[in-house]
């Protein structure tokens, strides 16, 4: 009789949950989750604003708006400033009730890096492209599409693409243009390059105002063709140095899957009911391709992921790891061995994925989560640490997580040229996150140092397994990876100079010799980045410096 009466007593003005706020239903302020959103099936988006509580939608929907507003205000500099963006390194927020973080102040993010990038402001600069040169657009886009973040199924995608726009199935004007975007960048024609301002200008146009769409307002490949633009102009973004923009539209992905429930598919269920094994699969790799892009450039960028998995804003995640395109293909949704645990217990370790069948997506997600775990766990170092117990244990089992999850990387071989190149990707991010590891460590003890530089040179091996100079574009993130690895040779070269360690003469012939590799696969990849050739410069300067 209690629990009726208290379901049925009116709540105060502004107690209802945020989905019955938002739908003006009556809500019965039951916790964790209200009746309404249990009956309706979703109790993980009952979410109350109480106070100064701050909830996951809240603050995603302020990270956008704050990045709309810093970008507002870049591109109308002589405005008076409307929006303060904090470090998330220094204070915390004012007058909430748990500690959050902002976005970092841009000033100290490279926006516009020299060599210049399309402003995408005005009009379009060209004329509009030919059947021809968009047919030659989209070849060259699907020749790197991989390592652009191209989750959907590469076959429909095809199909899709070359439907009038508008006809059931075809892909939406923010996506086709964003395909052309990148196109245009990575083309080795002059003509088709100079377009590239007018593809900029209609893709972010088009996708702007279409982003946060309910996935009850549309149909599921409409949701999976604002996901993928989001992603893919992120990466463009990204890669060239416009951080800010890339991580708008990478919060924008956040955003979009998270409220799709993306991140908590149920494929049996989904499988039960008829739905296709290709587009569960695309579905899944939706979300997965969110979660490496938040993962790894939070991580960058010394920010918290939005997708987080600790603390109260946690997101819990059930949707099963990403398989490999074919698998679905095939009509198998649910792993055939392996892919039983969650990313939390990967990354403590506790899981045996010798076994797995290999799969491409699952590499991204499974590096990106050490990186990521690399920098929590080093952050939470003090000297002065009550329990200092603990912070060992846990350094040591991601340690050892690293190594053991890099082993199993270095033995991958034989496989397409698409493949190799992501496992190049995968074995740089786990290799850079044994450094962000120990870097707390590298100053004052020689085995972390040791360590840093060991794997430092893996990352450099890794490079052996493609042929660099085939390729034109590989996935943004390596350009701040390799400045990162380059940074450990430069620190040892200047070890050397100040007679800080006695180093046999192969030994510094071997740094030397694997810094001018970084170099060279820097500068082959610069012409298509200009992250990358932001990055080379900085390694260039400082080693100039040392002569």
């Amino acid at each position: 009789m209690a629990s009726s009466s208290s379901s049925t007593r009116p709540l105060n003005r502004g107690a209802a949950c945020l989905p019955c706020r938002k739908l003006k239903a009556r809500c019965d302020g039951n916790k964790p989750a209200c009746g309404r959103c249990l009956a309706n099936g979703r109790p993980d988006d009952c979410e109350y604003a109480v106070g100064g509580e701050v909830t996951r939608s809240r603050l995603l929907e302020e990270n956008i708006a704050l990045l709309e507003a810093r970008i507002k205000e870049l591109e109308n500099p002589s405005e008076p400033r409307s929006v303060r963006l904090h470090d998330p390194r220094g204070q915390e927020a004012v007058g909430m009730g748990s500690s959050r973080t902002l976005i970092p102040e841009p000033l100290n993010m490279q926006l516009h890096p020299p060599g210049g990038m399309p402003q995408l402001t005005g009009g379009p600069t060209s004329s509009a492209p030919t059947p021809q040169e968009i047919q030659a657009l989209a070849q060259t886009f699907m020749a790197h599409a991989s390592q652009l973040g191209l989750f959907l199924n590469p076959t429909k995608f095809i199909q899709a693409l070359s439907l009038p726009r508008g006809a059931p199935g075809a892909v939406d004007d923010a996506l086709a243009n964003t395909v052309y975007l990148w196109g245009c960048r990575l083309s080795k024609s002059n003509t088709l390059r100079a377009k590239e301002t007018y593809f900029a200008n209609i893709a972010v146009q088009a996708a702007s105002g279409a982003t946060l769409v309910a996935q009850s307002a549309a149909s599921a490949h409409v949701v999976l063709y604002k996901v993928q633009t989001e992603v893919l102009l992120a990466n463009y973004f990204l890669s060239n140095g416009r951080l800010l923009e890339g991580k708008y539209h990478g919060l924008a992905a956040v955003a979009l899957v998270t409220g799709s429930r993306f991140h908590q598919l149920d494929v049996v269920k989904l499988a039960a009911g008829g739905a296709n094994s290709v587009t569960i699969g695309e579905n899944i790799h939706a979300f997965w391709a969110v979660f490496a892009l938040d993962k790894m450039w939070a991580t960058a960028l010394n920010m918290p992921p939005s997708i987080a998995q600790r603390g109260r804003s946690g997101i819990p995640v059930t949707t099963p790891w990403p398989l490999a395109i074919e698998t679905y293909e095939q009509g198998i949704v649910i792993p055939r061995r392996g892919y039983t645990y969650s990313v939390h217990d990967f990354s403590r370790g506790g899981v045996d994925d010798s076994g797995e069948e290999f799969s491409r997506p699952a590499l991204r997600v499974k590096a990106a989560t050490l990186y990521d775990c690399a920098l929590y766990v080093s952050s939470t170092y003090r000297p002065d640490l009550p329990n200092p117990g603990e912070f060992n244990t846990q350094f040591t089992t991601l340690d050892n997580t690293i190594e053991r999850f890099h082993r199993q990387l270095a033995g991958v071989r034989n496989r397409s040229p698409d493949d190799m190149r992501e496992v190049l990707v995968a074995r740089t991010l786990t290799c850079v996150a044994a450094i962000q590891l120990h870097s707390v460590f590298v100053n004052h003890q020689p085995v972390s140092r040791q360590k840093s530089l060991a794997v430092a040179i893996a990352s450099v091996k890794a490079l052996d397994i493609v042929d660099i100079t085939q390729y034109r574009y590989l996935d943004p993130i390596v350009a701040i990876l390799w400045s990162t690895v380059g940074n450990v040779f430069l620190e040892e070269m200047r070890r050397f100079r100040r007679g800080a360690a006695q180093v046999r003469q192969e030994d510094i012939a071997r740094i030397y010799t694997s810094l001018d590799r970084v170099v060279a696969a820097m500068t082959t990849l610069s012409s298509y980045s200009h992250l990358m050739a932001s990055k080379l410069g900085e390694i260039q300067q400082a080693r100039a410096s040392l002569n």
